[in-house]
């Protein structure tokens, strides 16, 4: 059983991306503060069901799509680590 959910400090640096993104875009922060709300509800969801995302080819990591973002996790006994949140449109293959 997951005991511990983890972001790693290259999802963080995700996560203020797409903030700094929308709130540019938006010229509000109020988005990106319910972005962030229901962000870490999803992030939570994962914790309690791990296995709810999709293996990839790599051993342990599993993605999620959730709404217009890509979330990937590496899953271990007791912890579930972020490894990365991307929104879809990204060109994530730089």
């Amino acid at each position: 059983m997951v005991k511990r959910l983890v972001i790693s400090r290259e999802a963080y640096l995700h996560i203020d991306r797409i903030i700094e993104f929308n709130d540019l875009r938006n010229q509000s922060s109020t988005y990106s503060r319910k972005f962030v709300k229901a962000l870490f509800k999803e992030l939570e969801k994962i914790k309690k069901l791990p296995f709810m995302g999709m293996n990839t080819s790599r051993e342990n990591i599993f993605l999620l799509v959730w709404n217009d973002y890509y979330i990937y996790y590496m899953l271990t006994e007791t912890i579930v680590e972020i490894r990365a949140i991307h929104h879809q449109k990204e060109n994530i293959s730089r």
